[in-house]
């Protein structure tokens, strides 16, 4: 608890990393703060685990939580995003977030010096994935956006420039306000007669 004590003159939000999204020590101890606790899935975790992770905050009698989608492994190097699991998420009835810029990284994905490795990423990905789910209606969207990606001490690859924010961003919120992906879409599964 006191490594949350350090931070929270200043942290509205408390971020569980993908990593840590199963640990119980940390979800309770991060659960008594009070604060907002936003917990990213973990890229080795199906959908279904966030709702143990968000009754775990909740546990502590602390309501405010949301889960955040942060990609799926694919391969050793790779991550996916399945909108699929955008849905799933939902069944942690809390809200639900989608990282948009590190479910993009590539772990191990780049060469550098001498045989070392570091992550790459798909930036230029980014805008497919934002406007995937805003259509399929996010509660909210985490995005990592630096002056100058290339000079990025972390995460470069797959940080979203400063100069092209604003205009993904108003992108993004225009897909938002039309879509009906919260909707749940009422299936006719009667067959087919002569009306067609």
């Amino acid at each position: 608890m006191s490594v949350f004590k350090q931070n929270l003159s200043v942290a509205d939000i408390i971020q569980i990393p993908a990593f840590l999204c199963r640990q119980t020590d940390l979800l309770v101890a991060a659960g008594k703060t009070g604060n907002v606790i936003s917990i990213k899935k973990g890229q080795f975790c199906a959908a279904s685990v966030m709702r143990n992770s968000a009754d775990k905050i909740r546990g502590t009698g602390n309501p405010n939580v949301c889960v955040c989608e942060r990609g799926t492994m694919f391969g050793y190097s790779d991550l996916i995003v399945d909108p699929r699991n955008l849905v799933w998420m939902r069944d942690a009835n809390c809200p639900v977030l989608a990282d948009i810029t590190h479910s993009l990284q590539q772990p191990a994905g780049r060469a550098i010096g001498e045989g070392g490795v570091a992550s790459g990423g798909l930036r230029n990905m980014i805008p497919t994935i934002a406007r995937t789910c805003a259509a399929v209606g996010v509660d909210g969207i985490f995005m990592e956006v630096h002056d100058n990606p290339e000079s990025s001490p972390v995460d470069g690859p797959t940080q979203w420039p400063l100069r092209n924010f604003r205009s993904l961003l108003e992108e993004i919120v225009e897909i938002a306000k039309v879509s009906k992906g919260k909707s749940e879409f009422d299936i006719d599964l009667t067959p087919v007669g002569e009306e067609f």
